[in-house]
């Protein structure tokens, strides 16, 4: 699996900081968590994010542990409500790979081999990372207007994206 590659300027993102590790992920449970708790849905209807795409942002703070983000772009200059917390995933390169399609309520597999490939290809390309910034961009190929509900809305099918921030070797 080969990468496409974007410069990015820091991206400030408000959500919900989920704690957990390498050697027992509990991510998957996490977003299953926001999502049927109403929080997921709270962020989708703060005024202080936008548009439809979800940041899933992992920040390693040992070998093992991690601080894993699930939260929306901040809109410019606004305030955010204290149920949230903030995180700026930082300006630089980044690796880009694209997992297939899902339905909403299965997103692990492709998720997890998408990341495998990408760390497979990390070990062969001529580009390292320090493995402190690393995201997922969840999108709904949204094509909603108002008063109408798009098709990757409705139907739950999502995209998504990983970001690994690399530096040439």
């Amino acid at each position: 699996m080969q990468p496409r590659f974007v410069q990015l300027d820091s991206i400030k993102i408000a959500g919900y900081l989920h704690k957990t590790s390498m050697s027992n992920n509990t991510i998957p449970a996490f977003w299953q968590e926001i999502t049927s708790d109403g929080r997921h849905q709270k962020l989708y209807e703060a005024a202080c994010t936008e548009g439809h795409n979800d940041y899933g942002f992992c920040v390693m703070t040992s070998e093992d542990d991690m601080d894993y983000y699930i939260g929306r772009k901040v809109v410019s200059g606004a305030d955010v409500p204290n149920e949230f917390c903030t995180v700026t995933i930082p300006a630089g390169e980044y690796a880009v790979f694209t997992v297939p399609p899902f339905p909403m309520e299965q997103p692990t597999d492709g998720i997890s081999e998408t990341w495998g490939a990408a760390y497979d290809w990390l070990m062969s390309s001529d580009y390292s990372t320090d493995g402190s910034s690393s995201f997922e961009l969840y999108f709904a190929n949204c094509s909603c207007t108002e008063g109408t509900t798009c098709e990757s809305c409705a139907t739950g099918n999502m995209e998504c994206d990983i970001y690994v921030k690399v530096d040439k070797k």
